[in-house]
């Protein structure tokens, strides 16, 4: 058991570093091409933060493994607003812009459809296949209202050769990361009779949540609350559309009914309490943080003390 936990333990570490890595070199090559600062903070952050999501769950479904997938998926998206969002209001409350709300409304209408796709306990290659043509949809949409292209300084560009390499070698480091965690979780889920869904929902979809815990609770330590907010929303964008989507499209999912029944209207009402909050007050404020870390304590204890009452379990 000691040699798991170590393995996890590592295998952690270089997805979070190989995240952190690869977001850096990303920002980097990007500017090299002269691409705007809104674009590569909006899409590339938020891609570099779920990278671990990402590959956890493709890997998985590729091993066979769909409970891990989807559970450290919906897991995830959960966490990034009551776990990692309710840590941040309390450090500081947290003042983002008048517009946030609609992209969060996005958030819940994506989640919302998700759950449909759920209904017949089956995420099939065709359905995956939606989910990352809606996203890329959304690309699009950012990219016709947002993207400018700039004229950049020589001296700005930096090396994009030099980039790309450290962008490859971090790529691969978060694979092999991803590998450990998978391997290593299924294996003391077994262990100790856990079921794997609840590794995927608790200890896997916590510890890919890292990157984006460390990125918000720095932003919001900055002072920059958009910043910290805003890729929580984008990266639970991505974890429902992408990271389900590409796990589902490798491998049909197997949709457990403890995601279906208790973990997704969890997390859609945490998005709708993020939504709501948002539009009257453009503000996350410590009670409504105490209030997200109340709801995951709760989702915590529920899985942990085998309380999920499941349909016709």
């Amino acid at each position: 058991m000691m040699v798991e936990i170590i393995v996890f333990t590592l295998g952690l570490v270089l997805l979070i570093k190989g995240s952190d890595y690869f977001v850096e070199a990303a920002s980097r090559f990007a500017k090299g091409f002269g691409v705007s600062e809104f674009l590569v903070a909006l899409v590339l952050a938020s891609i570099a933060t779920t990278l671990p999501e990402l590959t956890v769950s493709a890997i998985s479904s590729y091993h066979g493994n769909p409970d891990v997938a989807l559970g450290n998926a919906i897991g995830s998206a959960l966490a990034n607003i009551a776990l990692i969002l309710g840590v941040s209001s309390l450090i500081h409350p947290l003042d983002v812009e008048k517009t946030a709300w609609r992209n969060s409304l996005f958030m819940i209408a994506v989640t919302a459809y998700s759950g449909l796709l759920m209904y017949d306990g089956t995420i099939s290659r065709l359905d995956g296949a939606s989910l990352i043509a809606i996203y890329f949809g959304f690309l699009y949409y950012l990219y016709k209202k947002h993207m400018t292209l700039e004229d950049l300084p020589e001296e700005g560009r930096g090396d994009p050769r030099r980039d790309g390499l450290i962008m490859l070698v971090s790529g691969i480091l978060v694979v092999i990361g991803a590998e450990f965690v998978v391997d290593s979780a299924v294996k003391m889920a077994r262990a100790f009779g856990v079921p794997e869904v609840v590794i995927g929902l608790t200890m896997v979809s916590i510890g890919t949540s890292l990157p984006e815990f460390t990125n918000s609770v720095t932003a919001t330590l900055k002072g920059l609350h958009n910043v910290g907010v805003g890729n929580m929303i984008g990266a639970d964008i991505l974890d429902i559309l992408m990271v389900i989507g590409v796990a589902a499209v490798i491998h049909p999912i197997r949709v457990d009914p403890s995601i279906y029944a208790f973990t997704l209207p969890l997390t859609l009402l945490v998005m709708a309490i993020l939504t709501a909050v948002l539009r009257l007050t453009g503000r996350i404020n410590r009670l409504t943080g105490t209030v997200f870390l109340a709801i995951y304590s709760y989702f915590l204890y529920v899985y942990f003390t085998g309380g999920v009452n499941l349909p016709g379990g």
